[in-house]
């Protein structure tokens, strides 16, 4: 993603996210990324362009897979797409990218929805 910080725990705004994601917007079987609790992630990197989206991993070299792909649809009807990526069983990075030039916000999950249930958002 690019810019690194100092290492914070993940906020709980940022695990109900991911915990969603995992939950409900899979797009493989995700049973070896839950392991570990969602809550003993640490956000190490944030990216450069001022989105929402954060790294679990400062070595982000490798292939990394796709765990989940879902879409936000905010009240005022803008859109952000959220993606999930892993490598090695680890969590690696949520992706939050722009449809609608608000992706440096984060979505409540009263927002989310799988891609599928687009039309019932919109």
């Amino acid at each position: 993603m690019g810019r690194s910080i100092a290492a914070r725990a993940i906020s709980p705004r940022e695990t109900v996210l991911v915990e969603w994601l995992l939950d409900h917007a899979a797009v493989r079987d995700v049973t070896t990324y839950r392991t570990k609790p969602v809550s003993v992630l640490q956000v190490v990197g944030r990216c450069e362009c001022g989105c929402a989206s954060v790294d679990f991993q400062a070595d982000v070299s490798g292939p990394s897979e796709m765990l989940s792909d879902a879409l936000a649809v905010y009240p005022d009807k803008t859109k952000s797409g959220l993606i999930l990526w892993g490598r090695n069983g680890e969590i690696q990075s949520l992706e939050i990218y722009e449809m609608d030039h608000v992706a440096d916000r984060l979505p409540e999950i009263a927002d989310l929805c799988r891609w599928e249930d687009m039309s019932r958002m919109t």
